[in-house]
């Protein structure tokens, strides 16, 4: 299991300027459509941060392809949430600077996953030893930053969720993602069908998403069923969102020490998230599972 830093598409660019967040490109209007947001959901973030540009000719043939509806169309047409040239501007030269933040960060993180890898190696050697007393295992620590998903709606969970559990998957994937919307509605078909039959059994959703509006929308349109992390603590857990790899979706199953015993991975080859539920399967039908790593 390698663990490397979660690379996430930055199609909402959520940086602040003095007023708000960035105002949206015809380019992150398409996007968003494409990636599975209504049109009522597209004109709701217009509403709240406005438009970079005019909707072009070529735009407007995306856009009706994409599946945005008249309403939405008019909306942008009007010209109504249209920023200002001097805004506009400032817009422009925020996101190349942002460019230019994000394409440090990449090599910052390309530097540091080589160290994190480095100390993997040391936790697997390890992974048979109990954690000294003074350290709190991973699943100990997330017990007072997770919310309960149930048909739509999220609530604030107690922190006894994770009690007498001895298997805790967790699913890493965000609402931008297209393969993780069409991997999710399996997924919640699975845990329905498992969870009643095995009590012993939890998953938590550890998103990728940049808004706590997309966080929201991907939980209540798939009606996940289960735990997620809560996004305000996303930024709380970098130990817990570097183990899903480089690619989503992602699922890990954990023992109740903190163990992988199953991934997504084999070694440095991605396999998708049904090696983890095939994995899963065969745990549920009695097969004892190999601990890969301890995490902390």
């Amino acid at each position: 299991m390698r663990i490397v830093l979660v690379c996430i598409l930055p199609f909402l660019l959520l940086s602040a300027l003095p007023a708000g967040v960035l105002p949206l490109s015809n380019k992150e209007i398409a996007l968003m459509l494409r990636t599975g947001y209504s049109s009522d959901a597209v004109q709701r973030e217009i509403a709240t941060r406005r438009v970079l540009e005019p909707l072009d000719e070529a735009t407007r043939k995306s856009l009706i392809a994409a599946g945005a509806t008249a309403q939405l169309i008019a909306t942008l047409e009007s010209g109504t949430y249209l920023v200002g040239p001097e805004e506009a501007e400032q817009t422009k030269a925020r996101e190349a600077e942002i460019a230019v933040q994000r394409a440090a960060q990449v090599e910052e993180d390309r530097q540091h996953n080589t160290l994190l890898q480095a100390r993997a190696a040391e936790t697997r050697a390890r992974s048979a030893a109990a954690p000294p007393a003074n350290e709190t295992l991973l699943l100990d620590s997330l017990k007072q930053k997770l919310v309960r998903c149930r048909e739509g709606d999220i609530t604030r969970a107690n922190g006894n969720e994770l009690e007498k559990k001895k298997f805790v998957a967790l699913y890493y994937s965000a609402h931008w993602c297209g393969p993780c919307r069409k991997f999710t509605p399996r997924l919640v078909e699975y845990y329905n069908r498992v969870a009643a039959a095995h009590p012993e059994f939890e998953l938590i959703f550890v998103s990728s998403d940049r808004s706590r509006f997309a966080w929201q929308t991907y939980i209540r349109e798939t009606h996940m069923p289960w735990l997620a992390v809560d996004y305000e603590q996303l930024g709380s857990v970098a130990s817990l969102r570097q183990l899903g790899g480089d690619s989503i979706p992602s699922l890990l199953v954990l023992d109740e020490g903190s163990r992988i015993i199953a991934s997504s991975y084999a070694g440095e080859k991605y396999l998708g998230p049904e090696s983890a539920l095939g994995a899963l399967d065969q745990i549920f039908a009695g097969k004892s599972a190999q601990p890969l790593v301890q995490v902390r």
